[in-house]
């Protein structure tokens, strides 16, 4: 039980950071001193209800994107070192159930800790904001935002789970989401525009930011692709962990 709380730690702390940035490049907007921060002066045409829409969402996506796979194939792979999935299929009649046990688990834990994450945020941008961006402050706006990012928790929870069933390896579960996070800010794919679109990161921009402005498709498609994702990750991982081992 302790080490689901030390998994948890690196997320809500990285959000911690992200929001006091966060909240000190509103305070800068909000001044007008753009020059004093290097921000790019055309920010000063954006509403401050939409800028305080990516600030709700920046902290709590990019924290949990970066350390929610992570630490879910941490703790999958401490169940793995220790010899517990042996037992488990000793035992075949009850191993899909305790799998999906495992997927309502981790899912549950995830979205627990986009909650505390999203929290966190929302109460360094109410310490830092001025009284101007104070008046503008929504937990209704923030709350949606929230629930957009549970989206991609579950996602990268499914997935984490997957990748673990399949390497066993810690190493090889954190270098694959370190080379998926790599395709997706570097644009490596571009040149195949199907397979970019396709990226977590990069179909699923139009949803998280719900505009499909920022993405290159629709949000309806953005949504699409991240459920998609969603069930490949489920029944792969079920696939795998149990009935392969049939």
């Amino acid at each position: 039980m302790r080490e689901v709380w030390w998994a948890a730690l690196p997320v809500v702390v990285l959000c911690l950071v992200f929001s006091v940035i966060n909240g000190e490049i509103m305070q800068a907007i909000s001044s007008g001193d753009f020059e004093g921060h290097g921000l790019d002066p055309s920010l000063a045409s954006k509403p401050l209800s939409e800028l305080l829409m990516e600030g709700y969402l920046g902290p709590v996506y990019q924290a949990s994107v970066i350390f929610i796979p992570l630490a879910v194939a941490y703790l999958a792979h401490m169940e793995y070192s220790n010899g517990e999935h042996e037992s488990v299929l000793l035992n075949s009649q009850v191993l899909f159930r305790r799998r999906i046990g495992t997927i309502l688990v981790v899912v549950s834990w995830s979205v627990m800790i986009t909650a505390m994450a999203a929290v966190v945020n929302y109460g360094v941008c109410f310490i830092l904001a001025d009284e101007t961006i104070r008046g503008l402050l929504s937990v209704y706006a923030a709350s949606a935002v929230w629930s957009r990012v549970v989206v991609f928790a579950v996602l990268f929870s499914v997935l984490a789970l997957l990748v673990s069933a399949l390497s066993h390896r810690l190493f090889l579960s954190v270098l694959f989401f370190l080379t998926l996070l790599l395709f997706s800010l570097s644009g490596i794919l571009q040149a195949v525009p199907a397979l970019h679109n396709l990226l977590p990161l990069i179909g699923g921009r139009s949803f998280a930011f719900w505009n499909s402005a920022v993405g290159l498709i629709s949000i309806g498609e953005s949504l699409l692709i991240l459920v998609a994702w969603i069930v490949v990750g489920t029944v792969g991982y079920l696939f795998v962990s149990v009935g392969k081992r049939r």
